[in-house]
């Protein structure tokens, strides 16, 4: 793995010729691909960006890569001010990694001789945990193969959109932001629907709720049944319908009626599949099934409040 630790020192020291100043906690290398856990205070893609091509134009120019080996860690940064160094770990003599003026490292990992044979560095990933940053990255020939997919990728994006690669950020952040909003207008619609649309039938104090709703948000309709619940002892029978998928929903209010044992035996009659706790809970029916899955459930709720 000599080229994918070259690699790795490369884009390392230009992300800190970047930054300032970052800490590399943690490397971890395979054939073609590595890893890199950094502590820094901010991480952005422009930065990434920089970092890369300052990476691959050092790799480029071929420079050498030398080792020195000093006494203590105090000596090698005396020697050389911007070395990186896991301080925690090292102890005793130190053996620093130079790219020829370009970067120093304390390490024991084996690297190549020059710069060229690495070929290309390639971030094909970058998460966030604290305040440290995961860099995934690609060397050589996977590097090149990567970037074509990447790139194949972005073309095909491009197309599906409409939009220009130039113009592909800004349309999806536009996208995302409409999206977004649609989802909020979704939620009002169906919680208005919850509250307005389901028939009302009475046992006794008793007051069950029914009826279908389709195209509304599944997870803002259990929202407010749940909300609901909290405010009376009613009883809920929603069938929903999304696309291609068929739900039954059952909300509880009183204690006769269990709505996760309830939705458990539908389910079992029906070849359906669900599961929830007493208050409220949810199973998956088939075009075919739901609605008699829907009917069986409010049966089921009508024959527990006749029995007391």
């Amino acid at each position: 793995m000599s080229r994918e630790h070259t690699a790795e020192h490369v884009l390392m020291g230009s992300l800190q010729r970047i930054k300032g100043s970052l800490k590399v906690r943690k490397v971890e290398v395979s054939e073609g691909s590595g890893s890199v856990i950094v502590e820094t205070d901010s991480l952005s893609f422009e930065e990434l960006a920089q970092a890369q091509a300052m990476a691959n134009r050092v790799i480029a120019e071929n420079r050498i890569v030398k080792e020195h080996f000093f006494n203590s860690l105090e000596e090698a940064e005396r020697a050389f001010p911007t070395l990186r160094a896991h301080e925690e770990r090292i102890q005793g003599h130190v053996r620093v990694i130079e790219v020829d003026g370009f970067d120093y490292s304390a390490c024991t990992g084996k690297h190549v001789e020059k710069t060229g044979e690495c070929r290309m560095i390639l971030v094909t990933h970058v998460s966030k945990s604290g305040g440290e940053y995961r860099i995934d990255f690609d060397v050589g020939e996977k590097a090149l193969e990567t970037a074509v997919r990447l790139s194949t990728l972005c073309l095909s994006v491009s197309s599906i959109l409409g939009s220009p690669i130039r113009n592909l950020e800004k349309t999806v952040v536009n996208m995302k932001a409409e999206n977004e909003d649609l989802k909020k207008r979704l939620s009002v619609v169906s919680e208005r629907m919850v509250d307005e649309t389901l028939i009302e039938d009475s046992f006794g104090s008793v007051k069950l709720y029914s009826g279908f709703l389709k195209g509304v948000d599944v997870r803002t309709v259990m929202k407010r049944v749940g909300e609901l619940l909290e405010k009376n002892n009613s009883l809920y029978v929603i069938g929903l319908e999304w696309s291609e998928s068929f739900s039954i929903l059952v909300g509880s209010g009183d204690k006769r009626v269990n709505a996760s044992e309830l939705v458990k035996q539908v389910s079992k009659i029906f070849s359906g599949k669900g599961g929830g706790d007493q208050r409220i809970a949810i199973g998956s029916f088939t075009r075919d099934t739901h609605v008699k899955a829907f009917e069986e459930a409010k049966r089921m709720i009508s024959k527990l409040l006749s029995c007391t």
